[in-house]
């Protein structure tokens, strides 16, 4: 059961759980428990735009709310405010190159500098294609780079959810490159303000 309470203009939501050595004790208790908290999550983002805590966050009492953000209080009310009414989605690609390369084995210098400038350059193709079909749909971007895929994080206003997966759809397809779509999701990666070094 799903519980909620206004805190000092924050309103939190939790459920109780009786023993959560059990609840979270083996992988498939795990996998369940995850699988709830998602589809809370998508509930709630129906509603509004939630921070949520990592998973599993596992607190005393819902007093220890207050505790734990004494803190952080003012970081989840600026991050509110200037991500308002917005929902996040990932696009992950990864390229039919690397899937069968074996990234353990040794290579020269100079074969590793060409696999890192094809690699940046696909990166930056994907990345410019994504930006001009979006457009003005994104209100910001966000990116990361992982072994064999990249991933993009885009913060969406709800009004133009439709707008953004319908340019993404229209776009076509990339030769190389598998491109996949989900979301709506909790703005996470947003949460804390970008550096710009």
């Amino acid at each position: 059961m799903v519980q909620s309470r206004e805190s000092e203009g924050l309103q939190f939501y939790w459920s109780e759980i009786a023993d959560p050595d059990a609840f979270l004790s083996d992988g498939q208790s795990l996998r369940k428990a995850t699988s709830q908290f998602q589809q809370v999550l998508r509930q709630i983002l129906a509603a509004t735009t939630p921070l949520p805590f990592p998973f599993p966050t596992l607190l005393e009492s819902a007093d220890a709310i207050d505790e734990r953000l004494a803190c952080e209080r003012e970081s989840y009310r600026e991050a509110l405010d200037r991500i308002g009414d917005a929902v996040q989605y990932e696009i992950v690609a990864s390229w039919s190159a690397d899937e069968h390369a074996d990234l353990a084995k040794p290579v020269s210098g100079r074969e590793y500098l060409k696999r890192r400038k094809e690699a940046t350059g696909r990166v930056a193709a994907v990345n410019s294609k994504l930006r001009s079909v979006t457009g003005d749909a994104v209100s910001e971007w966000r990116a990361r780079q992982e072994r064999k895929a990249y991933r993009w994080f885009a913060l969406v206003h709800r009004k133009d959810r439709e707008r953004f997966v319908t340019s993404l759809r229209s776009a076509g397809p990339s030769e190389g490159v598998r491109l996949r779509l989900s979301g709506p999701w909790p703005p996470s990666e947003f949460m804390a303000v970008k550096d710009n070094y």
